[in-house]
Parts: structure tokens; sequence; C-alpha cells
């Protein structure tokens, strides 16, 4: 496994394009459905992660363990390029999942995920700030484009933050909520929201006009952001 991973990285650094984020397009708004970011333009590696990723059976939280072991591995290979890596080497942004529908009370229970994309964050001190997206995807297998410069991501580190609440938990609590969900959302982001409060990492379920926070360690379900209120 370890061994297939710098090998890996090997070949994307050396043979990857470079890549265009799309921004994000939020939720449903005027009548028209919006889904979740578009994925940049990157060389596709296919593989299957020893067999965990092809169908995710293995869950969302082991996806996003190795996608944090391939980022490692792709800081080890930079320092030994001779790059300074600082930051403690990196940090973990956010996390977005995306189903195979916009998520209702109705299709909950048969909703099912199609990708995972991991949002890394790094300081290269020959290149500045550095952010690289690693993304798997049940169709498209596993995307690593080339890391993208300057880009201001709003979130926290949350390397080092207790998350007990998986993606599958936090979509089981939607179901519980007693108000109404937000309208055409296909998506949920984990993330430590920037703000006067500390709080835990969240799974943001929304965009800014209609959103609902569902706290990734004890499991509540706000309307309103933590860092904020």
């Amino acid at each position: 496994m370890k061994r297939f991973l710098f090998g890996m990285v090997a070949v994307v650094l050396l043979t990857m394009m470079a890549g265009t984020m799309s921004s994000c397009k939020g939720c449903k708004k005027g009548g028209q459905v919006q889904t979740a970011p578009e994925l940049p333009a990157v060389t596709q590696l296919y593989h299957d992660y020893d067999g965990v990723v092809q169908d995710f059976t293995a869950g969302v939280s082991q996806i996003q363990a190795l996608h944090r072991q391939t980022m490692y591995s792709i800081i080890q290979f930079l320092k030994e390029q001779g790059h300074e890596i600082v930051l403690d080497n990196y940090q973990w942004r956010n996390s977005l999942v995306i189903f195979n529908d916009t998520v209702t009370l109705e299709n909950i229970d048969d909703l099912h995920i199609v990708s995972i994309r991991d949002v890394f964050y790094y300081w290269d001190n020959q290149k500045g700030p550095q952010t690289q997206y690693i993304t798997d995807h049940v169709k498209y297998g596993t995307q690593i484009p080339w890391p993208i410069n300057d880009v201001w991501i709003e979130d926290s580190d949350m390397s080092n933050q207790p998350i007990k609440l998986s993606a599958e938990q936090a979509l089981a609590r939607l179901k519980e909520w007693n108000g109404i969900l937000p309208k055409g959302c296909n998506f949920l982001t984990l993330r430590l929201p920037v703000g006067p409060k500390d709080c835990n990492a969240q799974w943001v379920f929304g965009d800014v006009y209609d959103v609902l926070f569902i706290d990734a360690v004890t499991g509540e379900v706000r309307d309103w952001d933590p860092a904020f209120k």
C-alpha cells in the first residue's frame, strides 16, 4: 500500500496537468437547481485503494483518511525534491461529499455517495501558499490536479479536530431535523468555520442563504453558524 502511494505520487507530480477550480454553485435559487462544484480538469489516475473505493462501501471516513495519507506522501515527495514545506506539512481545510441526487426527506434513505473531495493547504517556501485537491469518484477514479497557487480558503485547519460524526451519520441527523431542509442540494461539506467564537468542525448542508450546521462531535443540528452565535 505504501509503495503504491509513493509510486502514485511520483507519477502524479511528473505527469499531471494544471487544473482549475470551479466556484461552488450552492443550492437551488430562483427555481434553478445548482449542484456541487464541478471538478477541476485533471489527470485521472485509476485505482481502487486496495478495493475500498470502487463502490464506496468503506465509508467516507476511511476514504478521507486515505486522502490524508496520500497528501502526506505528496508532501514527503516534495521534501525529497528539495521543497521547504512548512505549516506542519499540510492543513486539511474541508471535505466535500457528493450524493447521487438532491437531498430530500422523501429520498434520503435511498441516497448513495458518488464522490468525495478533500482540500489541503500548505506553504511552500519556494512557491508560497498551495492548495491541493484530492478526489475520488465512483466513475472517474482518483483525481489529483496540480496544486493551485494563492487560493483563499475561508475554513480553518481541521487536521487535529475531533470528528465523531461521519457523513452517513450527518445525513441521518438531517432526517431527524424538525425544520425544513434547504432545497436543491446534493452535497455535505465538512469544515471548521472561521468566526469570533470557537466551535467544533461542522457538516454543512446548504448555502449562505439557506443552511444547516451539523456538529461533527455532538451531532447537534443548527440553522445558524456556531462560530458566530
